[in-house]
């Protein structure tokens, strides 16, 4: 009796730690998917801002031209 008691009581301690383990997993999923998507993001922000640069620069320098 006093060893099935013991038995159940292992049993929902290792239910409760395979259920934290799973959590833990979870959410370092969605943390990694979050500093992608973030890193993702910071590249296209990068992207789109050299890409604007280069369109002024190459306004400026048609501009410069025309006066010269």
């Amino acid at each position: 009796m006093f060893l099935d008691q013991e038995l159940k009581n292992i049993r929902e301690a290792k239910n409760r730690l395979a259920i934290c383990c799973e959590l833990r997993r979870r959410l370092v999923q969605v943390e990694i998917q979050g500093v992608g998507n973030g890193m993702r993001r910071t590249l296209s922000n990068l992207t789109l801002g050299l890409a604007v640069a280069r369109q002024i620069l190459d306004f400026l320098r048609e501009r410069k031209g025309r006066r010269w």
